[in-house]
């Protein structure tokens, strides 16, 4: 099996530390710092640059110690430049030319060992799997599989829908006592997720919607749960 892209944006300037000394499970990931320092309206990018760069490539250079004691290879990209479409146009493309598999909404990232994995449907599963499979196993404690129902009639479906799911990352190597199957009846989906993710240290979504506005990268669903919880989203892309 090929190893799992990973792209993990570093936006600068940043208040709080973006991982601790606890990240572990990586070995399957070749991972991309993608370092964005943001330019004040009508600065010039070139200025910013030359007062930041160092500070800046250190603390990249220092996160991507960090990974590769984890186990994971490391490529760091440093860019100045306006946020918004700016940003996220350079973004989209870095992940098209990294041929990310998935991408981390920035949070606070540490152990990686207890993952929530909502499902809507089977639409991203095998991907969604197929990036699960890249963990250490040896790490993961617990991953929970998640589905939100509208209704009391659609929890038989979802039950079977996440059983398949199951059965796909048991045949990777998962064992029965890392896995949880559950199925919730609420009106609210992202709040359910938000407040399962509460439970957890990672989340890892698949790519289902179309993007909104120029300066989302991939759609407002993933933003809004990142805004509402501390815990990390990685989203899965859909490249077929």
């Amino acid at each position: 099996m090929s190893r799992m892209s990973l792209l993990i944006p570093v936006i600068f300037p940043q208040e709080d530390a973006l991982t601790d000394t606890n990240v572990q499970g990586l070995t399957g990931f070749d991972i991309v710092l993608f370092g964005y320092w943001k330019t004040p309206e009508g600065a010039d990018p070139a200025v910013v640059r030359e007062e930041h760069e160092v500070e800046a490539q250190a603390e990249l250079y220092e996160l991507a110690a960090q990974f590769s004691r984890a186990g994971a290879s490391t490529d760091v990209q440093l860019h100045f430049g306006p946020p918004g479409e700016h940003m996220t146009a350079l973004e989209s493309r870095i992940a098209e030319e990294s041929d990310a598999d998935a991408v981390v909404i920035p949070s606070r990232i540490t152990l990686w060992n207890n993952i929530l994995v909502p499902l809507r449907d089977e639409r991203n599963a095998e991907r969604i799997v197929e990036f699960l499979d890249a963990f250490d196993l040896e790490t993961v404690f617990a991953l929970e599989l998640f589905h939100v129902a509208a209704d009391e009639s659609d929890v038989e479906n979802a039950r079977e829908m996440l059983a398949g799911v199951k059965q796909l990352l048991l045949d990777r190597g998962f064992t029965e006592s890392d896995l949880e199957v559950t199925v919730e009846v609420a009106p609210d989906p992202e709040a359910a997720i938000i407040e399962r993710a509460s439970r957890h240290n990672v989340v890892v979504i698949g790519e289902t919607e179309g993007l909104h506005r120029a300066e989302q990268f991939l759609g407002p669903t993933y933003e809004r749960i990142t805004e509402r919880t501390d815990v990390p989203v990685v989203v899965v892309r859909n490249r077929r």
